[in-house]
């Protein structure tokens, strides 16, 4: 039996997951791992990337959105810039909160 190898192209059908939120999740992942060596130049590059394509694949306000925007958040606190980092984090918690269900009063 032949391997085949498989293109960029041929993955999200093959796994059923959209090719912008695999790109969102491998940026993600890379932005993180990148923030953790220190790199955090390198590591918003490829956050910013990944808030884009998980943007692009799930919609502006889709909980997903939160991994990578707080990734994002750190990457801003260490690089100095807190006014952008406290922005990203209190969208994270917009997102993680969800829509209100009209049960309580939202302040």
């Amino acid at each position: 039996m032949a391997l085949h190898a498989q293109t960029p192209a041929e993955a999200p059908a093959r796994t059923g997951v959209p090719a912008p939120a695999q790109a969102g999740r491998v940026a993600t992942a890379l932005g993180a791992a990148l923030a953790e060596r220190g790199e955090h130049a390198a590591a918003e590059r490829a956050l910013r990337r990944a808030v884009r394509c998980c943007t692009a694949a799930y919609g502006p306000d889709d909980p997903r959105l939160a991994v990578p925007l707080r990734a994002l958040g750190a990457v801003c606190v260490a690089r100095g810039r807190l006014a952008e980092a406290e922005a990203l984090l209190n969208r994270v918690l917009v997102l993680l909160a969800g829509p209100g269900d009209g049960t309580e009063e939202e302040s």
